[in-house]
């Protein structure tokens, strides 16, 4: 199975021999969803719903989780949590370069703003050096954080928190992995069919306030109340199956071997390419990259860095572009011109790291990369 991580919506119909990505389906994982599938609890209900729930608890030592349809809802979700515990707020601090769901997923509440953050060419993450003062009485208590660590590179936060300790933060962490807990109001995480761990579809919504639990449960199921058929408010139907949830039970029970299988092939990118001009995405200290996608940038203009990838795909392997800044989207038109998000998009290739990729693919990749240069 190929996944065409960068537009779902097109039929990927070319001969590509390495592919961005593509799903780590072990025979235990494929098992689990044969039994979602033989006991006939095919939809909201059964046995791998709550067993996926526990083991994401246990990993991530949130105190609730929520397991939904994709991971775009979790987001939504998200989007909701800040105004019920906020209601005041009304702008948001947002990265200016990352995947459009982010962002689409807090303008459905229609009277958040945003103000958009530049990114840092180093970390190619929302560069937090660029917030205003928010100190001042304009921005007290009306504006919070959205985080969303690109390619699952998370952001030390410490330094905002002393700074800004009555800022709420929210996290759109869809593109990595839980990893070391990060205290916010509430975070989500996508398990779509390109990432670290898989159900096909599906997402997950983290939070350790039960109010905003309960209330984001009662959403995600359409507004339900105890009385069947009986709603009290707007809500959505963003459930997952069961049979979403026993091939991501199965992906947290291999989840060691995957993390291994995906560092393994980060080391062999960098060793291979650390004496080109080439800039890999730089982790802060004392944190931990989630290895979901590795990316590159060169020194060149986007021409170069075009006929790099389009000579790495006349040979069989495919790569993407780093998302592009929030105003190439008609939507979003409105907000300024970031130069560095520009100059990521234009000089960032993102190249094959799914886990079955062998240390000679790893080899041949590069070498053709240092061919190009």
């Amino acid at each position: 199975m190929m996944v065409d991580s960068f537009n779902p919506r097109i039929k990927h119909i070319n001969m590509t021999q390495i592919p961005v990505y593509k799903p780590y389906l072990s025979k235990r994982t494929l098992n689990y969803a044969k039994d979602a599938l033989d006991s006939s609890w095919v939809s909201s209900h059964g046995k791998y719903l709550i067993k996926a729930e526990d083991k994401l608890k246990e990993i991530s030592e949130s105190k609730f989780v929520l397991l939904t349809n994709n991971g775009t809802s979790a987001t939504h979700l998200v989007a909701h949590a800040l105004k019920m515990k906020y209601p005041d707020i009304d702008t948001i601090l947002v990265p200016s370069n990352v995947y459009v769901a982010a962002w689409n997923m807090f303008r459905t509440i229609p009277y958040y703003d945003f103000y958009p953050l530049d990114a840092d060419l180093n970390t190619w993450n929302m560069d937090l050096n660029k917030v205003p003062n928010l100190n001042i009485p304009f921005y007290q208590g009306n504006i919070a954080l959205l985080v969303v660590p690109n390619l699952g590179n998370p952001i030390d936060l410490s330094e905002f928190k002393k700074k800004y300790p009555y800022v709420p933060i929210v996290i759109d962490n869809c593109e990595g992995f839980l990893g070391s807990k990060i205290n916010s109001l509430a975070s989500s995480v996508s398990f779509f069919g390109n990432k670290t761990l898989t159900s096909g579809e599906g997402g997950a919504f983290f939070t350790d306030d039960e109010d905003v639990y309960k209330e984001m449960d009662r959403i995600r199921c359409q507004g339900l109340t105890k009385e069947k058929f009986i709603f009290d408010g707007i809500g959505y139907n963003y459930r997952m199956t069961n049979i979403q949830a026993a091939l991501l039970y199965g992906q947290l029970e291999d989840k060691d071997e995957i993390l291994e299988k995906k560092e393994e092939i980060f080391n062999t990118y960098k060793e291979n390419l650390k004496s080109y001009n080439i800039h890999f995405q730089t982790v802060q200290d004392g944190l931990k990259h989630s290895n979901w996608m590795f990316g590159i940038r060169f020194d060149l203009p986007k021409e170069d860095v075009k006929r790099i990838s389009d000579n790495l795909l006349k040979n069989g392997i495919e790569t993407r572009p780093m998302f592009p800044p929030m105003y190439y989207h008609s939507h979003f038109k409105e907000y300024d011109y970031f130069p560095i998000s520009q100059q990521l998009y234009e000089q960032v290739l993102i190249l094959p790291s799914y886990p079955e990729l062998t240390k000679e693919q790893v080899i041949f990749i590069s070498n053709l990369i240092k061919k190009e240069l």
